[in-house]
């Protein structure tokens, strides 16, 4: 599992999250479709910022009435964020056969997951207990809130998942905002800052002349 320096994970939090998936489409490292979540998963927290770590995934769905043994998964999952570089980002895909059964995180698991070193959650599935998380300064990146926990497990740990359009494989460099969640090419990390800041100098130029007095479209042709 790649990680990446101090210095670069710092850089790359304080980009936010839709200048990062510019930078990436100058790699030509996959295509510019894929890579981040579509409008169905949404930042349910954005004023906590940029979320950003390496993801822990998980799968998690329905379980039997009376079914024994099913926290082990819970147990197997607290122990790959434990072990999981640092910070964490818990990413549960919501299993397929039965789909938004019920909330897959809420106050308790945050909390645990936090403890661990976790910054926060993504999910295709739901969330719930959102004031609670929020006071702790838990990201939620989920496709909706449920108020029940319904009867649900894990039913897999650390291996590669797809929450819709988004494939992700453990240890992945997730980042996300309010704009979305884009995962990172950890082969490609440490040129994104300086990538990233080309394209925020271009677009300020574009921004100064499109603000300026007697813009005409014309205007433009020298930036394309």
């Amino acid at each position: 599992m790649k990680t990446i320096s101090t210095e670069t994970f710092e850089k790359l939090k304080a980009i936010d999250s839709a200048t990062v998936a510019n930078a990436i489409e100058k790699f030509g490292v996959r295509p510019d479709t894929w890579g981040f979540t579509g409008p169905d998963i949404r930042c349910l927290f954005p004023e906590l910022g940029v979320m950003f770590g390496y993801a822990v995934t998980s799968i998690m769905g329905a379980r039997e009435a009376g079914e024994s043994g099913w926290r082990q998964g819970w147990l197997d999952y607290t122990q790959a964020i434990e072990d999981s570089p640092k910070p964490a980002v818990a990413v549960i895909e919501d299993f397929a056969l039965w789909p938004m059964q019920g909330a897959l995180v809420g106050e308790v698991m945050a909390t645990v997951m936090k403890s661990l070193g976790a910054v926060g959650c993504l999910t295709n599935g739901a969330v719930r207990d959102l004031d609670q998380v929020r006071e702790m300064g838990f990201h939620y990146h989920a496709k909706g809130v449920i108020v029940s926990h319904g009867m649900v497990k894990f039913h897999a740990v650390q291996r590669p998942i797809r929450l819709g359009r988004l494939e992700v494989n453990p240890g992945d460099l997730v980042h996300g905002d309010v704009n979305g969640v884009v995962v990172i090419p950890p082969d490609i990390a440490d040129e994104i800052p300086a990538a990233a800041q080309s394209i925020l100098d271009r677009e300020a130029e574009i921004l100064e002349v499109a603000k300026a007095p007697g813009f005409k479209a014309g205007d433009l042709k020298r930036f394309y």
